[in-house]
């Protein structure tokens, strides 16, 4: 068995207010640049599934606080634990780094199925990316519960997932042995996915502001020029 986790603080978040997207919001989504819409038909039709789904989300969060013990370019040590990867170059900087798990609930996904099924890949397409922008917003509303603990001149790191900037998906184990993610309904399957779908994982550092400041995205450092996910 795995030692438990002892972080300095924690915070179950049963539900966290996130804002309700606005056109623009749902469009880029949907994968419309900032410049493009739909046609007026076709966002008539938009705006009326996203009125249908956004009350089924359930945005809810936790998050566990932890002392860097030690760190290298590719490890960071919290509690007993070590969390692998690229990740230890992203946050050398950090003197604490909080684990968090976040997600907007089944229910969306549901939908989201149930409109596959039964033929209808439009709205399946729209509810589907709905449920992962509110996961983001989730993600960026439990941010905000994590300020309180910034000393003097500090500035929250931005947020890194397994499977991104160099941290392997099966770092998935050790954030859920760092964050109590059950206490809001969170599991890992075996496949290293999380149920629900519609929820994030990851590490946010609190850092110096002067080192934050070096770069804008985890993608500066990072040297896969080509993948699709570079900001």
């Amino acid at each position: 068995m795995p030692e438990a986790a002892h972080p300095s603080a924690a915070e179950i978040c049963p539900t966290l207010p996130i804002p309700a997207p606005g056109a623009e919001q749902i469009h880029r989504a949907l994968g419309y640049p900032r410049d493009a819409a739909p046609a007026p038909a076709m966002e008539k039709r938009i705006a009326g599934i996203a009125a249908e789904a956004l009350p089924l989300l359930q945005p809810r969060g936790v998050y566990a606080l932890y002392p860097v013990s030690s760190s290298t370019a590719h490890a960071l040590q919290l509690d007993a634990l070590t969390v692998s990867g690229n990740i230890g170059e992203y946050l050398r900087d950090a003197e604490r780094v909080a684990v968090f798990v976040v997600t907007v609930g089944e229910e969306i996904s549901r939908m989201a199925a149930a409109a596959g099924k039964h033929g209808d890949a439009f709205s399946a397409w729209v509810v589907d990316a709905l449920g992962s922008w509110a996961a983001e917003a989730a993600a960026q509303a439990l941010m905000l519960r994590l300020r309180p603990h910034l000393q003097p001149h500090q500035a929250l790191t931005l947020r890194y997932s397994p499977g991104y900037c160099g941290m392997e998906m099966s770092q998935q184990r050790q954030l859920f042995r760092l964050a109590p993610a059950k206490a809001v309904g969170v599991t890992l399957l075996p496949s290293l996915l999380m149920h629900p779908l519609k929820s994030i994982s990851g590490l946010v550092g609190l850092a110096p502001e002067s080192a934050i400041q070096q770069y804008r995205s985890p993608c500066d450092l990072c040297p896969r020029f080509g993948c699709p996910m570079r900001r």
